[in-house]
Formats: structure tokens, C-alpha cells, sequence
């Protein structure tokens, strides 16, 4: 792989999560209001650290390559479920935001095809490994 593809996933992988980190941190500064929303959608609150960790945890995972494909797959499965979970209804604004949510899934479902590339540190622990099986 070529150093300017390996530099293009790196930037790929951190537009792909910077979405759910921001909702993440700002999840932090105002969970009430959250676990709010959550009743009023019929959402199990104790859900809410959970999905606190992931948002921040995998998007801090997957922005630096860290077990990328596992956490791509659970943040993708989560983008989906909560496009279902928060944005029912037939309105237009309803509709963007379930797009926005697919769009997301989709990113990170070519991360779990695709992996985390070269400048990772998937890449640099597999890389290790597989040196000291030949050996």
C-alpha cells in the first residue's frame, strides 16, 4: 500500500467516527437530557454509558486503528438501530437523519471490509505478530 493510500484511510477512518464522538462527548455534558429523550422513546436507559462508550471508546478505537473491523461492525449495527429507535415517522427531517444514519453505517460497514490500512495500529500489531511467527 502506498504511503498517500495509507494516509487517506487514516483521514477516512477519523471523518468516519467524527460524528459519533462529538454526540458522544456532548452525550457527557448533558445526559439528562438524554436519558430523557431515551424514556420518551421507549429506550431502557441503563443503555445510555453504553452507549456513551461506544460512541467515544470506538471512535477513539477506530480513529487510531485499534481493533477497527470488530468496532466498525457494533458501531454500524448501532447507527442503524438507533435511526430506528429515535427517528420513526414519514416526515422529510425524519428522513435525513435516517439517511445520515445509513450513510454512517455504510462507512463503517467498507471499514470492516476494508480495515484500518496501513497507519494503524491493527496493522502494526498484526504485522508484529506474524514476524515472530516466522521466526
Amino acid at each position: 500500500m502506498q504511503s498517500s493510500t495509507a494516509l487517506f484511510y487514516v483521514i477516512a477512518r477519523i471523518l468516519a467516527v467524527g460524528l459519533f464522538f462529538t454526540s458522544g462527548i456532548d452525550k457527557l455534558f448533558h445526559y439528562s437530557e438524554n436519558l430523557a429523550l431515551m424514556t420518551d422513546n421507549q429506550v431502557p436507559t441503563f443503555f445510555l454509558p453504553l452507549v456513551i462508550l461506544l460512541e467515544v471508546g470506538g471512535s477513539l478505537a477506530i480513529a487510531l486503528g485499534f481493533l477497527t473491523r470488530f468496532t466498525a461492525f457494533f458501531m454500524a449495527i448501532f447507527s442503524i438501530l438507533a435511526a430506528i429507535l429515535f427517528y420513526q415517522g414519514w416526515s422529510y427531517q425524519h428522513l435525513i437523519v435516517w439517511l445520515k444514519n445509513a450513510s454512517c453505517a455504510a462507512g463503517l460497514i467498507l471499514l470492516v471490509i476494508q480495515g484500518a490500512g496501513r497507519f494503524s495500529l491493527d496493522y502494526w500489531f498484526f504485522s508484529s505478530r506474524q514476524k515472530k511467527t516466522r521466526i
